[in-house]
């Protein structure tokens, strides 16, 4: 477990991202309803992003968990204080419809939107944060916590205790 969190602190890095660098590229949530990244998902929010497809057996069911464990104990707050996005990055596979069943297998909840988009949208989101484009081998046990109205940004273990990522939001949120 010592071991586990070494190697997970290891991972935290900050950095600052401003708006102009987050794209508003077109991106379609699970219900099949056109959102534009940035304003409809980041602007002005404290959000945690992830990257899946749903085909994954690997890294995604990790984060997906921890996902799952955070929206529980975000409760009401969910969607008001604090937004999930899962980014698909198999849009190719990953439609609305696909999405949806994915959110119904797994009890994704009002506040934690996935989405996906043409390979073009999906790239420019990916390359913002990860600094590579799209691609099945991109993934990896790791989320983007960040808060847009402050530019601050972490990317974190998304492997660690559900308590680890609420303080971290709340660290973010002052």
């Amino acid at each position: 477990m010592k071991r586990r969190l070494a190697i997970a602190a290891m991972l935290l890095i900050a950095f600052s991202i401003s708006a102009k660098e987050i794209p508003d590229a077109d991106v379609v949530d699970q219900s099949g309803r056109p959102l534009h990244f940035y304003r409809d998902l980041v602007a002005q929010r404290v959000v945690v992003i992830a990257f899946f497809f749903t085909r994954c057996q690997d890294a995604c069911p990790v984060v997906a968990h921890t996902l799952l464990h955070l929206q529980t104990a975000l409760g009401e707050r969910l969607g008001r204080d604090v937004s999930l996005v899962s980014v698909s990055i198999d849009p190719q596979h990953d439609t609305p419809a696909v999405l949806a069943q994915w959110g119904k297998d797994h009890g994704v909840k009002p506040g934690w939107t996935l989405v996906t988009g043409d390979a073009a949208s999906i790239d420019r989101v990916t390359r913002a944060l990860t600094g590579d484009n799209a691609r099945i081998g991109l993934h990896s046990i790791v989320v983007y916590v960040g808060n847009d109205r402050t530019g601050e940004w972490i990317c974190d273990s998304g492997s660690l205790s559900t308590q680890h990522y609420l303080d971290l939001l709340a660290r973010l949120s002052r």
